[in-house]
């Protein structure tokens, strides 16, 4: 007789460790990912202040370390969760779970070492949050303001509107320290008048207050009111605080304050219901966001027995979905907090009740579960079952052709597919994120949360495609070495480079499609999910601070007070035209204007002043205007197609400008595509030199590091290119060329290299 085997065991101290150590890595793995994907479009920013921007290596490194901290505070939860799933992943893909559950311990069990992992992560991620974030925000705080003070312009790039409170300043020409302009033109709403000189420079007045001095400029006043031309020599003005980064806005400074400081504010009557709101949901998050690590661990184990596979990448790719779940019913708690249907605390504790519900329901029903019985256990393929033929008729067995490089493309295309899907999701979470307190403070509705993602997704996706194809390269050639089928096409004659040829020619092909999605399709949709957000800032009467519409086009610059595209309405709207010098020689206003097609607007009660040799003529205005159909506040080069980029290096230079800057953005956006070509030649180089091959941790483990060295030497080339240290080909060249090398230098120590080439 047959003794059936226990099946309520407990896992003892020496499977608890085992347990642990395999969740550790991928946990770390992931910590380091996400954490790398938040900061480093920030580190990008940071060599351009390094380079260009009179900042030093020790500075930009402490602000590093003091934004890093808070992130991973607020992505540890969710690498928790990523990691025990992909652990348990790994776990099940290799039997290890059936094993367990042959020797009288049941894959539920396992429960109780990933909570005990999840517990220690939530008072790692707890002490982060209440004492070592605060620490790094005040710090940070700090270190901005003493840049901000020695360097007033480290925020300033040309052709960007650059506010300072309710001011704004835009300049065509800005030297590599931010300090000297040209081409300057100054809104003063003390005034209620854009100001227009040659040249300007931004400095720190004796008070230590920002200030701006204008040279060689003029102002020309509102007709309407009294028709006269204001030139000076130098003009001096003191700044408001800026808006931009180099400073952070009143909101991102809540994040330096105590608990005690926090609950003050929320007491406070004069901070008003939305810094109360703020300060209170920033209260809650410090508790809420570690709590939900074990709600996380207490999904982990129910989320991995409900699938059918068992693998790493699936245990991944159900994290984040599971994370973006999370951020969705934060949006949702956020929103019903501002629009007061709910006390904050509901709002911020809103996802961990509704996950940790699902949570203890899926608990409840994996008591049931087992790992016996699963697809894993079934053989890898099983035999096809014979079609029946009628007698007598021969059956036709064609053979298709080039079946290696079908196998090749296809494992490769299923690879790229899931690290883009995994890769995009993540880059969305990190942008969901960023905007979650945006969404939330102006009412966004879910439409209009969908309009807008759906509109910004194509940026997105510009930014994973060459990330993605290089991690599905070194995935494909690592899954290949580990199951031995590199090693049997070198048994049957057949190298591995050539063999391998497809993955880069499918690359190669993708190659054009992503500069038709840069050149084409992003300007589109980055307008668009420009006007969403614009509209969810309009909605309830919450508008920006300052006009409406501020812009320069060519040889005119316009202002308005309101400026709806949509509805094709504007209001106090004013047209001026500049002369070589980039000072006003005319003034249109009009009271209102709507839009008629093809650009043109219909202007009403227009006046026109001009200069003319005896001083100011002032004479009725035109009853139409060449405004364009959209309204673009500032230059923004990553959003303009190849031949828009062009047109405004023509531009700028017409008007005896330096176009250094836009040179080198044009050459950046053509040298893109070839990333998606090169990155992915490296990985694979690299990844089929042996045996013995590398593992597939080295293989990530190195895509992490060439994805992050490519965007920070792009960043670092950039920053050079910009302060014309190199040329602007080399600029936007240097990171491909150099991995170019590197792959070509892998690439030809590869034996049979050659030969594939040649074949």
């Amino acid at each position: 007789m047959t003794q059936d085997l226990p099946i309520h065991r407990r896992p003892g101290p020496t499977l608890y460790r085992y347990l642990v150590l395999e969740m550790v890595f991928p946990t770390l793995y992931t910590l380091g990912g996400l954490t790398l994907v938040v900061m480093t479009r920030e580190l990008v920013g940071y060599s351009e202040m390094v380079i260009n921007r009179g900042s030093s290596l020790g500075d930009v490194g402490a602000l590093a370390v003091f934004q890093m901290l808070p992130v991973l505070a607020s992505m540890l939860p969710f690498a928790v969760l990523v990691g025990g799933l992909v652990a348990l992943g790994r776990l099940g893909a290799d039997r290890e779970l059936l094993m367990l559950e042959a020797s009288g311990i049941s894959s539920p069990r396992v429960l109780g070492p990933v909570m005990g992992f999840a517990a220690v992560m939530a008072v790692v991620a707890l002490a982060l949050s209440l004492q070592t974030s605060p620490w790094a925000s005040r710090s940070l705080d700090e270190k901005l303001e003493e840049i901000g003070r020695r360097n007033p312009g480290a925020a300033i790039t040309p052709g960007s509107v650059h506010r300072f409170g309710k001011w704004m300043l835009q300049a065509r020409e800005v030297s590599p320290s931010g300090e000297e302009m040209r081409g300057v033109f100054l809104w003063m709403p003390s005034v209620g008048e854009t100001v227009f000189a040659q040249s300007g420079q931004l400095t720190a007045s004796p008070s230590g207050e920002n200030q701006v001095v204008l040279e060689h400029g003029a102002v020309l006043l509102d007709p309407r009111k009294t028709a006269r031309e204001i030139r000076f020599d130098r003009l001096t003005a003191e700044l408001p605080t800026s808006d931009e980064p180099v400073a952070r806005g009143k909101k991102d400074k809540l994040q330096s304050l105590s608990l005690v400081e926090l609950v003050e504010k929320q007491a406070d009557p004069e901070s008003g219901p939305r810094t109360r709101n703020d300060a209170a949901l920033q209260f809650h998050r410090r508790f809420a966001l570690p709590a939900a690590t074990l709600v996380f661990g207490l999904l982990i184990v129910p989320l991995f027995l409900a699938r059918a596979h068992f693998s790493r990448s699936g245990g991944g790719v159900l994290g984040l979905v599971a994370t973006l779940a999370y951020y969705g019913l934060a949006q949702l708690g956020d929103s019903l907090v501002y629009d007061s249907t709910v006390p904050a605390w509901v709002g911020t504790w809103l996802p961990n009740f509704a996950l940790a519900a699902v949570a203890g329901v899926m608990v409840a029903r994996m008591t049931r579960m087992t790992a016996f019985g699963r697809h894993s256990d079934r053989p890898a393929s099983a035999e096809p079952k014979e079609k029946p033929t009628a007698v007598g008729r021969p059956t036709r067995i064609r053979a298709r052709p080039w079946p290696l490089e079908r196998y090749v493309a296809l494992r490769f295309l299923q690879m790229a597919g899931l690290c883009f899907a995994v890769v995009l999701v993540g880059y969305l979470l990190i942008d969901v994120l960023e905007r979650l307190q945006f969404m939330g403070k102006y009412g966004a509705t879910f439409g209009q949360v969908m309009s807008y993602y759906g509109a910004r997704i194509p940026l997105l996706a510009s930014r994973v495609v060459p990330m993605s194809l290089l991690v599905a390269t070194a995935l494909t050639v690592s899954v290949l070495a580990s199951q031995g089928e590199l090693m049997g096409m070198r048994a049957s004659g057949i190298p591995a480079p050539r063999a391998l040829l497809p993955i880069l020619v499918i690359c190669g092909l993708i190659a054009p499609a992503y500069f038709v999605l840069n050149n084409e399709v992003l300007p589109h949709t980055n307008a668009l999910a420009s006007y969403f957000k614009a509209e969810v800032k309009q909605q309830q009467g919450k508008q920006e601070e300052g006009l409406g519409a501020w812009f320069r086009d060519k040889n005119r610059f316009f202002q308005a007070d309101r400026l709806d595209p949509k509805d094709g309405t504007a209001r106090n709207i004013t047209v001026f035209t500049l002369g070589d010098d980039g000072l006003p020689v005319a003034r249109v206003d009009a009271s209102s204007a709507r839009h008629i097609g093809s650009g043109q607007w219909l202007l009403s009660n227009a006046i026109r002043v001009e200069r003319a040799d005896d001083g100011l003529r002032k004479t009725p205005g035109p009853a139409h205007a060449q405004i364009g159909e959209s309204i673009q506040a500032e230059v923004d080069t990553r959003h303009l197609s190849v031949g828009e980029l062009r047109a405004a290096i023509a531009d700028v230079e017409a008007g005896g400008l330096d176009a250094t800057h836009y040179h080198v953005d044009l050459f950046v956006k053509i040298a893109a595509p070839v990333a998606c070509l090169v990155l992915p030649a490296l990985a694979l180089f690299f990844a089929v030199g042996g045996p013995p091959h590398p593992t597939s941790a080295t293989t990530l483990v190195l895509s992490a590091v060439v994805a992050v060295s490519y965007v920070l030497m792009t960043g670092v080339g950039t920053s050079f290119g910009y302060s014309g240290a190199i040329a602007p080909w080399l600029a936007g060249w240097a990171p491909t060329l150099f991995f170019s090398a590197v792959a070509a230098y892998l690439g030809l120590r590869l034996r049979g290299f050659g030969q594939a080439l040649r074949r």
